[in-house]
């Protein structure tokens, strides 16, 4: 099976790893050049331009980082791009259900709706959760591709079901974050050091296990190193908030959103969200 990755960010990075490794032949472009080096060593093949797929090519993984850019790559103009045409289109990506229903417009039954629950390390060690919908035939086709991965959940036919489970997911472990670095800055103000409070962490049965622990480490690292930024954090809390009804009202998930934005225009936008825990704290 032959596919391509558009998009080598993070997590577009980490599918084409994860595709080489178990055999896969990939190909990959990038806005940026030089996202690629790494990959081209591991055997990706680099391609000019988003049009440039090899004639046998089965599926192209769309891995960008919003609505805008997603549609931008996948439909410019509004228009399916003709090089794909008889490709899976498979979008990796955190987008809202009307970005789905606009892929679905251009490509049909072609187009698979992908969103991931882990991060970019565990996509790389086939440890992710993918979530699947769209339509049998995508899902079945590239059945061996998701065989690579731990764990699968099929979510039917409709794209925009796996955009709501995605955001679900990921609202839970954004507003917690938020919460948990109040409860560093509070910590701290009352005049306990970091290595108590990172004990604190570490012993409380009431932080869950698993990725959201490991991630609260980030709060003692003065460069708070990552992947998951807090303007993406803001976005998907806004896109969360979307799927309610107007009338109703949401004021943590709205709060948490909104000090995820504060963060990022007081100069830590290019930080791991846990850049949050400096809230009030200007970067210079």
């Amino acid at each position: 099976m032959r596919i391509a990755v558009m998009g080598l960010g993070f997590m577009g990075s980490a599918f084409a790893g994860r595709f080489l490794e178990t055999g896969t032949e990939v190909q990959g472009w990038n806005r940026t050049p030089g996202k690629a080096d790494g990959l081209v060593a591991e055997g990706l093949t680099e391609l000019a331009s988003p049009d440039a797929v090899a004639d046998d090519t089965d599926a192209i993984f769309v891995s960008v980082s919003d609505d805008k850019s997603v549609l931008a790559l996948a439909v410019p103009e509004g228009n399916p791009r003709s090089a794909w045409a008889g490709r899976y289109i498979v979008v990796t990506s955190t987008v809202s259900a009307d970005a789905y229903a606009k892929l679905v417009e251009a490509y049909g039954d072609r187009f698979l709706a992908s969103p991931v629950l882990a991060a970019p390390a565990a996509v790389r060690k086939g440890a992710a959760i993918l979530l699947l919908a769209g339509s049998q035939g995508a899902r079945t086709d590239l059945a061996p591709l998701w065989e690579q991965f731990s764990t699968v959940l099929d979510l039917g036919e409709t794209p925009a079901t796996a955009s709501i489970i995605k955001l679900l997911n990921t609202h839970m472990m954004l507003a917690n974050v938020a919460v948990y670095a109040e409860t560093v800055r509070i910590g701290r103000e009352a005049g306990v050091d970091d290595k108590a409070l990172a004990q604190m962490f570490d012993a409380s049965p009431t932080v869950p296990e698993g990725g959201l622990r490991a991630r609260l480490e980030g709060f003692f690292d003065p460069d708070h190193k990552g992947w998951f930024s807090s303007p993406l954090a803001a976005k998907d809390l806004g896109l969360t908030l979307a799927l309610a009804s107007s009338d109703s009202t949401f004021p943590v998930t709205a709060a948490a959103r909104d000090s995820y934005l504060q963060v990022a225009k007081e100069g830590w936008a290019d930080v791991d969200i846990t850049g949050i825990v400096e809230y009030g704290n200007p970067r210079v």
